[in-house]
């Protein structure tokens, strides 16, 4: 198989499509530009389905194998990102009736990803010293609403995709938005950080 240079800054600017289409004319490289742009958000994905990080990893990889394979008959009829859930969801609803897995969210690793990420998300709180704060008022939220927060906010999934990924209807997604937006909101200002994002 082919390779493309390793260029971190570049790599990053390289949409979905030229990176499939690099995929497709056998380029390595561009496979693992997408496994690493994606894992975290399938991760994200998969935490209502399986609580165990082992059993998602095997889940992820399992699901960039048949994306991949089944690359050649993607359409982008949808965001690449989109059927990639799709698949990772399929995935873990057959593994769940395998082996009887019970679902559960899991908000921890949700928010230690948060402050992993802070510096780097463009829709992160203003400082890093809030941290803590920010873990104390997200483990008040219900673990689907602090789902849904960060599908819609930090990974710009409209309300169409995240209810392709999680089954929700739009109504029940703009529920448990505003719902999250306001407890969040008011727990922020209490704890004196800035809110004015999730208004």
């Amino acid at each position: 198989m082919k390779t493309i240079a390793s260029n971190n800054s570049h790599n990053s600017l390289m949409t979905d499509d030229t990176l499939i289409q690099l995929v497709l004319s056998g380029q390595e490289n561009a496979c693992k530009i997408l496994m690493k742009r994606y894992e975290r958000l399938l991760h994200v994905v998969l935490q209502s389905y399986l609580p165990d990080y082992e059993s998602r990893q095997e889940v992820i990889q399992d699901t960039f194998l048949r994306a991949f394979r089944a690359l050649p008959s993607f359409r982008a009829d949808s965001k690449f990102s989109t059927w990639l859930c799709k698949i990772a969801r399929s995935q873990a609803i057959s593994r769940l009736r395998l082996r009887r897995y019970t679902i559960w969210d899991s908000i921890e690793e949700t928010v230690s990803h948060w402050e992993a990420d802070l510096h780097s998300n463009e829709v992160a709180l203003e400082k890093q010293e809030s941290n803590q704060q920010l873990r104390l008022a997200v483990q008040q939220l219900h673990p689907n609403d602090a789902k849904a927060l960060e599908l819609f906010y930090f990974y710009e999934q409209s309300l169409e995709e995240i209810g392709a990924l999680t089954g929700w209807t739009t109504n029940n997604i703009k529920t448990r938005l505003f719902r999250a937006r306001q407890r969040l909101h008011a727990l922020l200002l209490k704890e004196g950080l800035q809110a004015e994002h999730f208004a």
